[in-house]
């Protein structure tokens, strides 16, 4: 798996924390059918993001609802995408893998630290 299950608040802490890593965390709970449909799509994009400076979380809101009233989530499944401690993004639904990636492309610049001509015309930051 190239997904981490977050199972306890210091988790979420650190995730929260401004020092924390660039992540998505997908809110899911086993009985919902889109959060089963896009789980395959979401563990794809976090394989084949694997070398890069972005983690993925799953958060069982079922499980650990205490963790996931955090967010305030009210509909599933709900991926919240988390820079320096902030949430910049969440994403409501089912998505499709390229959604997905697209957003984890997006996420990863901020990453990077590429501003936002950079990322219109696809220039890199060098380090």
């Amino acid at each position: 798996m190239h997904t981490t299950d977050i199972t306890n608040r210091e988790q979420l802490n650190t995730i929260m924390d401004p020092e924390g890593p660039t992540a998505m965390i997908d809110l899911w709970a086993d009985w919902c059918g889109p959060c089963r449909a896009m789980a395959p799509h979401f563990e794809a994009v976090a394989e084949h993001l694997t070398d890069e400076p972005i983690e993925f979380y799953k958060l069982d809101t079922q499980t650990y609802a205490e963790l996931a009233a955090s967010f305030g989530v009210r509909s599933l499944p709900t991926v919240v995408l988390v820079h320096e401690g902030e949430i910049l993004d969440v994403l409501i639904g089912s998505k499709s893998g390229q959604e997905l990636a697209k957003k984890a492309e997006w996420l990863l610049s901020k990453a990077r630290g590429e501003g936002f001509f950079d990322r219109l015309i696809g220039r890199k930051k060098s380090n």
